[in-house]
């Protein structure tokens, strides 16, 4: 039987990506992996032009490896089994390689793959049962992988389990992301060598800072102000009052994560009603010329998303804007209880408008609190809005430390305590620049600095100690991390 493996080079991936500090990984991969297998074949995307092409053996790939993709593969390689590894995964283990392709065989699958590894740790496997099963359509389709998974019941596949499981990392092992890749080289540069997939975890566990990059999600407090009185805000616990942001801070903040040189989203949102900000669509504009900035969210209360909106919405470039409506109540009534004013028939008729008028429909979402006021209401909700096709997003509550009342109808808490996501990869940072020591420091009281007097960069690195403490579970008294339950949810 003839088993051959294919190196997968994505698209927007460069030489640059592919070099890691002390060898070339498509190199490194090839003498790696080049013992059981009677062939090493590579995919390159139309667009590259590195030295991959000069490797032999290479298939240029126009378009993606959807079906029609990979019968021209089967038929050229005259394989019986291919192994699809992504190219840009210095840390592949052909241990697990062969265990996934002995399970393969053994069960006779058409498909096999493992979702408890990170990307870049395990491969797909493809028989030419498989390939030859399914009919060639007359055009481009998904992706084989994406078609076989949204119809697992259809094709005889194998999932592959392997321990420890390190997915609560969310990290892939792919050098094309560039914050990955300075994980992977920390790693290396610590072992001395490509650490083996079991030794991972104790890695971690031992020295937590090697996850310890920059900033991936930043949540900036547009201002404190605010139309409505939700019985579930904290707004009214404040010790001082929460002005709106000036511009040269806003400014700041931008120029300080461009130090960084990573890619990063950003929320806006914090205490107040982004939109109620006089420099909203400035600082919207300032955003899109970021091009470090992957994502936009932008958590309203609707009152203001109105046709001016949309449109500056859909006239946006880049980056990718998601807007958040947070709206709990399914009429007049409730909204109100729960809002503390009735302007539900005005939010209800601007999130109508932004569903028909948005360009990109899929990225309007409304969100609901999972509380005791509302779980009598949330049958209705969902009738509601999925007649309209609008995302719901079920939200947990946030306490804040137990600033205010606890309204939960169910505790949904890990009984095993994980490190804190926010504090690996989170900032907060208030309307006056303060940088919070977490989303639960509402008033910075336990604040590392402001952006005004020193970088973000600088404060995150003071903040590093602040993690690797949490990390090994040295929990902070202050603020008191042992009365947070935000610890097992993640943003971005």
């Amino acid at each position: 039987m003839k088993n051959d493996i294919l190196l997968f080079l994505d698209t927007a991936i460069s030489d640059s990506d592919l070099t890691f500090p002390d060898f070339y990984i498509p190199d490194f991969l090839n003498v790696k992996l080049k013992s059981g297998f009677e062939h090493i074949y590579y995919s390159i995307p139309e667009s590259y032009s590195g030295r991959v092409k000069e490797l032999g053996q290479v298939f240029i790939r126009i378009g993606i490896d959807d079906i029609i993709f990979w019968k021209d593969i089967f038929i050229k390689t005259g394989s019986d089994n291919i192994i699809k590894i992504f190219l840009d995964s210095p840390f592949i283990d052909p241990d697990i390689i062969n265990e996934m392709l002995e399970q393969h065989l053994e069960y006779l699958a058409e498909f096999s793959y493992s979702e408890n590894l990170p990307s870049g740790l395990s491969c797909e496997i493809i028989s030419r049962e498989l390939i030859e099963s399914i009919p060639e359509p007359e055009k481009q389709t998904l992706q084989l992988s994406k078609v076989i998974r949204n119809n697992i019941n259809q094709f005889d596949i194998e999932l592959y389990y392997k321990d420890p499981d390190i997915r609560d990392k969310r990290i892939s092992f792919r050098s094309g992301n560039r914050r990955d890749k300075m994980i992977m080289e920390r790693l290396y540069n610590l072992s001395g060598s490509v650490p083996h997939y079991g030794e991972l975890k104790d890695i971690f566990n031992a020295s937590p800072e090697i996850l310890y990059i920059g900033p991936s999600y930043i949540e900036i407090e547009l201002t404190g102000r605010c139309d409505l009185d939700c019985i579930f805000c904290f707004r009214n616990t404040f010790k001082t009052e929460h002005d709106d942001i000036d511009e040269a801070v806003f400014r700041k903040i931008l120029s300080d994560m461009r130090e960084f040189n990573l890619p990063y989203n950003i929320c806006l949102g914090g205490s107040g009603e982004p939109l109620l900000h006089s420099n909203f669509y400035l600082f919207m504009e300032l955003i899109s010329k970021e091009s470090l900035v992957s994502e936009v969210l932008i958590e309203t209360n609707g009152l203001y998303a109105d046709m001016n909106f949309v449109t500056f919405i859909n006239d946006m470039k880049n980056p990718l804007i998601k807007v958040i409506i947070n709206v709990n109540g399914i009429d007049s009534e409730s909204y109100t209880a729960l809002h503390g004013k009735d302007l539900y028939s005005r939010v209800f008729e601007n999130i109508k408008m932004l569903k028909d008028g948005m360009k990109d429909k899929d990225n309007l979402f409304l969100q609901i609190m999972k509380i005791n006021e509302t779980e009598p209401l949330l049958d209705k909700y969902y009738d509601i809005w999925e007649q309209h096709k609008v995302t719901i997003i079920l939200q947990k509550q946030n306490m804040f430390l137990k600033r205010i009342e606890d309204r939960r109808y169910s505790d949904l808490s890990p009984i095993e305590r994980i490190p804190c996501w926010h504090l690996q990869r989170d900032l907060y940072i208030l309307s006056d620049g303060t940088i919070t020591y977490c989303r639960e420091d509402v008033d910075g009281i336990f604040s590392t600095g402001n952006v005004k007097e020193e970088s973000i960069k600088l404060q995150w690195e003071k903040r590093k100690k602040m993690f690797a403490d949490n990390y090994k579970g040295n929990l902070a008294h202050a603020p008191d991390c042992g009365e947070c339950d935000e610890w097992y949810t993640f943003n971005l």
